[in-house]
């Protein structure tokens, strides 16, 4: 608890780096909005504007990772998000089969895809940096968002409340 009496956590040295691992199924795009509204919590000096673009974002990498899981088949997810000194950044790494990733740097034509197909390119509208790798051990997503000046700092500590 903060010094105030709240449930808001205490922030005791870096934490500035928060790792999830799902199973999907059963586990789903909520357990990813979790870990990310846990991440905000310990970085409440983030404005709506921040929050708004990296969790889209971030969302919209998750439900796509899920949405394209072939049937029952399991895929083991890792997600690690952290808040460097300028950027926020998301890495997932999922188990799933390889991707053709359509990267595009505008929005499809709406008469061209009417339901698919759009959040490759929303995602990157919205981060500064995506990227993705197949390795040995299954894909590996990445998405940077850098922080504008004002939020930038000079090292890798969340900021919240002090321990009371």
């Amino acid at each position: 608890m903060g010094s105030d009496g709240a449930d808001t956590p205490a922030i005791n040295g870096p934490a500035w780096e928060r790792t999830a691992l799902l199973v999907v199924p059963p586990n789903d795009v909520d357990e990813v909005h979790d870990s990310v509204d846990d991440f905000w919590h310990l970085n409440v000096d983030l404005g709506g504007r921040e929050r708004m673009r990296f969790e889209t974002a971030l969302l919209e990498l998750a439900a796509n990772v899920i949405e394209h899981t072939e049937g029952a088949e399991r895929v083991l997810c890792e997600l690690t998000l952290r808040r460097t000194s300028t950027a926020l950044e998301a890495m997932l790494s999922d188990s799933g089969n390889e991707v053709q990733v359509p990267f595009r740097k505008a929005m499809p034509d709406p008469a061209e895809l009417a339901e698919s197909g759009r959040g490759i390119a929303l995602i990157e509208l919205l981060m500064d940096d995506f990227a993705y790798e197949r390795g040995a051990e299954g894909n590996r997503w990445h998405l940077v968002m850098r922080l504008p000046e004002s939020l930038q700092r000079d090292h890798h500590v969340a900021v919240g409340p002090r321990p009371g």
